[in-house]
């Protein structure tokens, strides 16, 4: 049993990492396998400069690669042999973070077929957790992330984590002081295993 945890934050250790690092650890006391990818250290690149090689099969009828070198299809590897993955993702200006929205647009220059990507991720158990204030779009956002998993064949467990309501600002990583956020955490790690019992 693997779980893999995704933080997008563009800070190598905020809430993102923290609430990832908190949730994989609950999962560990249950024998889970588990691994943290933080795109802080790695490279995702938006699609860019390209001649929509994704579709060169309908366009010039013939196999073209991403011409995108980076990281990207190491991650999403990592999430086909995993069993459940968790997403922190943040919001900036009211919106998902970028480096999210870049890896998810990425998916087709990935995947030879939507299809094939639903079959090889969408069939996990994903959980998700969103970080950012209403006021600021954090609810416009954690829908929007949720949206991106519709297809999900598992239920899709996800919180929005509001700095705000918990007296905390978000720039400061310190939304784990607050037992509250630890309690919401232990509840989403709950939802996953329930999920994992109904799958085997």
């Amino acid at each position: 049993m693997k779980a893999l945890g995704i933080a997008f934050s563009a800070r190598k250790k905020g809430n993102c990492f923290n609430c990832i690092k908190y949730v994989l650890a609950k999962l560990e006391k249950h024998r889970f396998q588990t691994e943290i990818v933080n795109i802080y250290d790695l490279q995702v690149k938006s699609c860019n400069n390209c001649d929509y090689e994704c579709f060169s099969k309908e366009l010039r009828g013939k196999e073209e690669k991403c011409p995108i070198n980076d990281d990207v299809a190491k991650i999403y590897s990592k999430m086909k042999k995993a069993d459940v993955i968790v997403l922190a993702v943040p919001t900036y200006g009211g919106k998902p973070a970028s480096l999210y929205c870049a890896f998810t647009e990425r998916t087709q220059g990935i995947f030879g077929t939507y299809e094939e990507f639903k079959n090889s991720v969408l069939n996990k158990i994903i959980a998700l957790i969103v970080i950012g204030n209403v006021p600021a779009g954090g609810d416009l956002a954690y829908h929007t992330v949720i949206s991106d998993y519709k297809d999900c064949k598992s239920p899709v467990s996800a919180i929005l984590l509001q700095s705000a309501e918990y007296g905390k600002g978000s720039i400061h990583g310190n939304l784990l002081e607050d037992e509250t956020v630890k309690d919401r955490l232990d509840n989403l790690v709950t939802l996953i295993l329930k999920d994992w019992r109904k799958k085997q």
